[in-house]
């Protein structure tokens, strides 16, 4: 058994390592990430020509996009491959011996626009619920609108705004303001009333307890 361990020993000592020609934590982390994925690299290129996601999701998508080969990588794969490839055998023996994420990167060089085409992969899965999470803002956007529309004490609170305005402005004779912008709104707080000391807002505040009470519960 010592002896036949012994012959067996050198054997293994002799196997082949795979090829490290990318950066080696780049492919350790790559290789985890794609020993997930059970797809085989020559489809999923395929899959991403036609850009199908097919049963992939937006974080798979996301981490085989942050794989694909940078400039320098594309060039050092050539160039080992290139190097190796004195023959269709030895070229496929080359690709063999890459390691997982070197053999993802291989095939995804085949690819035109990779990037651009996970670009709009990554919009086509997301797009319903981007949609869905904007149509929610849009409704209550627009229900808002209707409840302004329709709110009577709003109206009459505006009328009431336009009012004491046109009293500071005019003194009540003159000519009087038709309306007004809503940023105006946010001066009420600025401008004083007749006394020079109170807020026109507080005035106005005071003005709608006294004469519209109800008016305060405008919300």
């Amino acid at each position: 058994d010592k002896k036949k361990a012994a012959k067996e020993k050198p054997t293994a000592s002799k196997q082949k390592k795979s090829v490290q020609v990318i950066d080696a934590k780049r492919g350790m982390n790559g290789g985890i990430i794609l020993a997930r994925i059970k797809i085989e690299f020559p489809d999923l290129a395929g899959m991403v020509t036609e850009m199908d996601c097919g049963k992939l999701d937006d974080t798979q998508l996301k981490a085989l996009r942050e794989f694909l080969p940078t400039k320098d990588e594309r060039l050092a794969i050539e160039g080992y491959v290139k190097g190796a490839s004195s023959s269709q055998k030895t070229r496929e023996a080359a690709i063999h011996d890459f390691c997982l994420c070197e053999k993802y990167m291989f095939a995804m060089m085949k690819v035109d626009s990779a990037d651009e085409k996970f670009e709009c992969m990554l919009f086509k899965y997301q797009f319903d619920n981007k949609l869905n999470e904007l149509m929610d803002g849009v409704t209550t956007l627009i229900s808002a609108c209707e409840e302004v529309q329709k709110s009577v004490r709003l109206r009459k609170l505006m009328a009431m705004i336009l009012m004491l305005g046109n009293q500071i402005n005019t003194g009540g004779s003159g000519t009087m303001a038709q309306g007004f912008t809503l940023d105006a709104l946010l001066k009420l707080d600025e401008a004083k009333a007749f006394d020079k000391k109170t807020s026109v807002l507080q005035y106005l505040v005071k003005l709608v307890k006294a004469n519209e009470p109800d008016l305060l519960k405008v919300h």
